[in-house]
């Protein structure tokens, strides 16, 4: 049997209490999403251009090379290994390289490679292969470089220039992995700091990764 009134005492107890649960499910909903300025936040180098991330790589470097220069002041230490065609060279804070250089030499083609590290992570890899012959002008290839701008283990920017007639000069913004430049830095500091067997090491490294690329 229908109570008189009791629809109308019903809706008018219910409907605050709908309002007061929409309440709360915003309330959740808003407690548990981050601010506006977090949920558009870019990371600084994801969003900066690839200009600004290279030159924050170069200011990086150019620390680098002068802890290099005097290597005590910045608590850093010096290890070097000479084998057969290579020689190895580094800065180390205690096992975790800062800056490493290989010279490869065979027969009379000469190649120099340089890496710039931060916290153990790949920044900068210059490459420059040349002949050593008299004159440069007699050799059977011009004198090449490369330049790998590196971030997260991916290859931002690479530059190649090559000293032919005319000078060719190639930037390519293009970003890939930067794996085999990685492994390489691993390689080297292992045989730096003779965990790994040199003899067996070092002959993986005489071909230099994108050595193609830095054809004109």
């Amino acid at each position: 049997m229908d109570v008189p009134g009791r629809h109308t005492r019903v809706s008018r107890i219910s409907r605050p209490a709908v309002l007061l649960l929409q309440g709360v499910v915003l309330l959740l909903f808003f407690g548990c999403t981050p601010p506006e300025s977090e949920r558009t936040r870019v990371p600084v180098a994801g969003g900066s251009s690839t200009a600004k991330r290279v030159d924050a790589i170069q200011v990086e470097a150019r620390r680098i090379d002068a802890a290099v220069e005097v290597p005590e002041a910045a608590g850093l230490r010096r290890v070097r290994k000479d084998l057969q065609h290579w020689q190895f060279s580094g800065l180390l804070e205690n096992s975790t390289p800062i800056f490493l250089n290989a010279i490869f030499t065979q027969g009379q083609v000469v190649r120099e490679e340089t890496y710039y590290l931060l916290h153990g992570k790949l920044l900068l890899v210059k490459a420059e292969k040349w002949w050593d012959v008299d004159d440069a002008s007699h050799a059977p290839e011009p004198k090449s470089r490369q330049d790998f701008y590196i971030e997260n283990d991916w290859t931002i920017r690479q530059i190649i220039e090559v000293s032919s007639s005319p000078p060719v000069s190639r930037t390519s913004d293009t970003t890939r992995p930067a794996a085999a430049l990685v492994e390489r830095t691993r390689l080297i500091t292992q045989i730096l700091l003779g965990g790994a067997e040199r003899s067996a090491v070092a002959p993986s490294l005489e071909v230099f990764p994108d050595a193609e690329a830095s054809k004109p």
